[in-house]
């Protein structure tokens, strides 16, 4: 320490202030440097997981559109009737055209579906596809590679990549995921046919694209270590099939290939035997620890030590002060900090960049709510084109048969009460209808299948003459009938009684209520026939329940009361004053 004597006291207090400050904040560095680096390692954990999360779950609504698609599909009598029959003649063009038209609605639910294929119990196959789409019709089905598989899957879906060969691309290099799944014959549950759904991998990639991201991520989906589809460079899987066999579920690997790290996360999917593996560059998160730990301790150190320095450290401390009381005064608020004018400091470019960022935060949550209502609108829509078919096939077949028999009479009545039907029903577009409106579909309804059970329905209602008038959303109750007579009325022996009572409920809501003196159910099987555990019955209950929970934006709408082998209710509660799905 001899050689400090000759420096002066303003250099030694600086040499010594030097020496201090990093004796004292060397090891506190350190240790928060490396605590910081795992937070933010965890929470790009947390991230990556919740990415690939919400990624599957955008895949499991696309199989669960495909399959409810599908399950109309398989219930269409007429489908069920040409598998069904082993004479058949599979070259028929009129028989083709009648398979493909329905081949063709399903294929138009939904833009995500490039090719369908439904194979016959001889392996005839009956198509439609897009533009572009190839398929192998020279390889026989009981020789593709899925085909046992699919046989032994007791009616579940199985995944393929090009339906194992069977569809391409014509002169593009593009994947496709099949979907596979034997149709099973409503009347004794034996093997009709196959069912192939194909599926775009630009759908897929869309799917990343909005829910990932994430510039140059790539996800792979993998079933029993099979990729089923992966990044567009095909050498990317090769490259790390080691690393990805390797990873555990929920634990993410964090991998340095170049400049920055790449976090490897791989999760379980909610689709049986599917794992997701995301490789997500770690800049693509844009989460960063500013280390204030370290700030502050160098700042109390800076205090202790130089007292001289506070008028400089006060000067600089003091406009971020102000800032930050400014910030906490408007939190939650969203409101611009105001900029003093004609200051151009690092302060006030500060507070321009919060006010720029508030002013993308308007503009996502708008962007976000007019998203929302389109989905919302969007979903409502989808739901109510999934209502059967059947109804209108069964009715035209009752009016052929009358003119068959000579009976022009009902079938003059049948025609007029199925005119009124689809009048009401289609409502030029509307999607709101009076109780009244509502209420006359049912009647128009309800002489339908009088006439094809032989008045076998007593229908009896009562509605208030003060709601006559209060709009509901379409097909409200006319689907509620139709579940009370095909799950509890024509499952009894002897004529069935349709009851419909229509009153106001409270201040602001109405009570609609469905009874019949059916089957009824056991008390335990209430809550699967309502929220929709049960696959082969109550599809109208749920429907509705769907329908009112999106439109109204809130649960609990309908509820179920049901005696075993005695009656069923079905009550629905819906807002008062709506006119054309705005309130008053």
């Amino acid at each position: 320490m001899h050689f400090l004597k000759s420096f002066r006291i303003k250099t030694k207090i600086m040499i010594l202030f030097l020496a201090i400050m990093l004796l004292s904040t060397f090891l506190p560095v350190s240790v928060t440097y490396y605590n910081n680096q795992k937070r933010l390692k965890q929470q790009i954990g947390e991230l990556s997981a919740q990415t690939l999360h919400a990624l599957d779950n955008s895949m499991s609504l696309m199989t669960e559109h495909v399959g409810q698609d599908a399950n109309v599909l398989f219930w269409n009598q007429m489908v069920q009737d040409t598998l069904g029959d082993i004479e058949a003649d599979a070259l028929n063009p009129e028989i083709r055209a009648q398979v493909k038209d329905c081949l063709i609605n399903m294929m138009l639910a939904g833009d995500y579906i490039s090719s369908i294929i439904l194979y016959d119990h001889f392996g005839n196959a009956y198509h439609c596809v897009r533009e572009g789409v190839l398929i192998r019709t020279d390889l026989p089905v009981r020789e593709a590679p899925w085909y046992e598989q699919v046989i032994q899957s007791n009616g579940e879906w199985v995944f393929e990549t090009d339906g194992g060969g069977m569809v391409a691309y014509r002169g593009e290099n593009r994947n496709i995921l099949s979907m596979v799944k034997v149709i099973k014959s409503k009347e004794d549950y034996s093997d009709l046919g196959i069912l192939m759904v194909n599926i775009d991998e630009k759908t897929i990639q869309r799917y990343f694209e909005i829910v990932g991201n994430h510039t140059d991520s790539n996800f792979y989906i993998l079933s029993d270590d099979k990729l089923l589809f992966g990044p567009k460079d095909p050498d990317s899987y090769e490259k790390n099939r080691q690393l990805i066999q390797e990873l555990e579920v929920e634990q993410p690997v964090f991998v340095r290939t170049g400049k920055h790290p790449t976090v490897y996360q791989k999760v379980y999917s909610s689709i049986e035997d599917w794992v997701i593996v995301g490789e997500i560059p770690m800049e693509s998160f844009h989460i960063r620890y500013d280390n204030w730990q370290t700030a502050l301790i160098l700042a109390g150190n800076l205090v202790l030590l130089l007292i001289c320095w506070v008028v400089i450290t006060m000067m600089l401390s003091k406009p971020i002060q102000q800032m930050e009381e400014q910030i906490n005064s408007v939190q939650g608020l969203l409101k611009d900090i105001p900029v003093e004018e004609g200051r151009t400091d690092e302060i006030s470019r500060l507070k321009y960049a919060y006010n720029r960022m508030l002013q993308s935060i308007r503009e996502l949550m708008e962007k976000t709510k007019a998203e929302e209502e389109v989905i919302r609108q969007n979903e409502l829509d989808l739901i109510l084109e999934q209502i059967s078919p059947h109804f209108l096939y069964n009715t035209l077949d009752t009016i052929s048969a009358l003119a068959l028999i000579g009976d022009n009479e009902k079938a003059f009545q049948t025609t007029q009460a199925l005119g009124r039907f689809y009048r009401n029903s289609l409502s030029s577009g509307r999607q709101m209808v009076s109780v009244k409106e509502e209420m006359d579909m049912i009647k128009s309804y309800v002489t339908i299948l009088n006439i094809r059970y032989e008045n076998q329905i007593l229908l009896e209602y009562e509605i208030e003459p003060e709601i006559e008038q209060e709009m509901i959303l379409k097909l409200t109750l006319q689907p509620l009938v139709e579940n009370a007579v095909c799950h509890g009325i024509r499952l009894k022996p002897g004529a069935g009684k349709l009851k419909i009572v229509c009153r106001r409920y409270g201040q602001d809501q109405m009570e609609l209520s469905v009874w019949d003196n059916g089957v009824g159910m056991e008390r335990q099987n209430m809550q699967e026939v309502l929220y929709g555990r049960q696959k082969r019955s109550g599809f109208g209950l749920q429907s509705v329940r769907q329908r009112m929970e999106l439109f109204y934006g809130k649960t609990g709408l309908v509820s179920l009361e049901s005696e075993a082998g005695h009656w069923t209710k079905v009550t629905v509660y819906a807002m008062r004053g709506i006119r054309d799905g705005n309130e008053k």
